[in-house]
């Protein structure tokens, strides 16, 4: 298996500026701490290099998303994973996606996607993420991964269920093959 230098993010600031999404006392910014604490030690047991590019307190949310892609940036990655929650206004949206340079069909993201789905999720495919200030300015390819709608009540209850380790290991198991 092909080892390499991974910069992993749990999207959004801890608390403050740019602090992501909420809905019914789900916050996004919590459950993608708790995927991203147990995502990274399973990209280590698979040898990989990894570097926690979270960033907890910022001013600003444009300075929240400048400090990711330079802690990224000074990694030295060739691959950068976003962890995310998503949500919808409408709140009717579900299921995993994730978004790429100009929608590039990375076969991790694939992956990631498949094995989300394989839990229940619906797999939303791949969507062009050139317009995202994280994955246009990181010099790895980069993934965000929106691993489900936090404001849909069957998406939550399967988080519920699975857990963060559950989630955390599917996408390894993407990047490891």
């Amino acid at each position: 298996m092909l080892t390499i230098k991974i910069s992993v993010n749990a999207g959004h600031t801890a608390s403050g500026a740019g602090y992501g999404a909420e809905y019914k006392g789900f916050r996004e910014s919590e459950i993608n701490r708790a995927v991203v604490k147990a995502l990274i030690p399973k990209l280590k047991k698979l040898g990989h290099t990894v570097h926690n590019s979270t960033v907890d307190k910022a001013t600003t949310n444009t300075a929240y998303l400048q400090q990711v892609v330079k802690s990224a940036n000074n990694s030295g990655a060739e691959l950068f994973l976003s962890i995310h929650c998503n949500a919808s206004t409408a709140h009717t949206g579900y299921g995993v996606e994730c978004w790429t340079y100009k929608g590039n069909k990375h076969e991790a993201a694939k992956r990631i996607c498949a094995n989300l789905s394989s839990l229940g999720y619906r797999n939303r495919g791949i969507k062009d993420g050139r317009n995202l200030y994280v994955v246009k300015n990181t010099y790895a390819k980069a993934i965000l991964v929106e691993m489900f709608f936090l404001d849909n009540y069957t998406d939550r209850k399967l988080y519920l269920d699975l857990g963060a380790d559950k989630i955390a290991t599917a996408i390894a198991d993407a990047i490891g093959k």
